[in-house]
């Protein structure tokens, strides 16, 4: 079932007229047949299924029943250092798809990607509407936000209940061994790794060192390998 987010707050009843872009999507690219029954998400991120209908040239969904609420998704934060445009636009897709509930980039030592001035703004758009499409695609009940990119120095105020580093020095702690209930915030260094002076100042905020096996993985891979495990392992919310 095809699922899109709105800003509005709905009920049960209502006949909500599509954007320009869904309405296009829908009627266009889809040829969506009347009374097709999909999934709304509004403002309140409250969950309805819907039937499409077109009037006047427009494009509507009449609003049905509310969804039970589910369980509330665990919150996942993932600081990755940002790498090469089509590898990070990646992360956020997959990340989006395997639970993470918030991303931030990170602008590390080894980081090759520099932003100039005033592009941010218009990555961090880009970077949130990929974030949203892969929430929709992925029928997630909620939107992944992807936050400015900051300093390590800035990493405090990202933490969680557990706050675990990907190190590929690190040979003892698995990351599974780290694994319990509560948040969790987890940092993946860039294609050059994350350097020991680093890795010092991650240990003193907080962050502990964890390995993700025996083989190194590319950055986006681990991403990747930390949230699957999480999920198979992550002891709970």
């Amino acid at each position: 079932m095809r699922q899109y987010f709105v800003q509005e707050i709905l009920a049960e009843g209502d006949e909500y007229a599509f954007d320009r872009e869904i309405s296009h999507h829908l009627s266009r690219v889809l040829r969506m047949k009347e009374n097709t029954e999909i999934r709304i998400i509004d403002g309140s991120y409250a969950a309805f299924s819907a039937s499409v209908f077109y009037r006047d040239g427009r494009t509507y969904a009449l609003i049905g029943p509310r969804e039970e609420k589910g369980a509330e998704e665990r919150e996942i934060t993932c600081l990755a250092a940002l790498i090469m445009k089509d590898k990070w636009e990646l992360i956020i897709q997959k990340a989006c798809e395997l639970g993470v509930t918030r991303i931030v980039p990170l602008i590390t030592e080894r980081t090759v990607i520099r932003l100039e001035k005033g592009e941010s703004e218009k990555k961090v758009a880009r970077w949130n509407k990929i974030a949203r499409e892969a929430c929709q695609q992925s029928n997630r009940s909620r939107i992944v936000e992807v936050t400015e990119p900051v300093k390590l120095k800035d990493i405090e105020k990202y933490k969680s209940d557990i706050n675990l580093v990907a190190y590929e020095n690190e040979e003892k702690v698995s990351l599974v061994e780290k694994l319990h209930e509560g948040s969790i915030s987890f940092v993946v260094g860039p294609e050059g790794g994350i350097s020991e002076s680093e890795i010092d100042y991650l240990t003193s905020a907080g962050f502990e060192r964890v390995s993700l096996g025996r083989n190194i993985l590319r950055a986006e891979t681990a991403v990747m390998y930390v949230l699957s495990v999480i999920d198979a392992f992550g002891g709970g919310k």
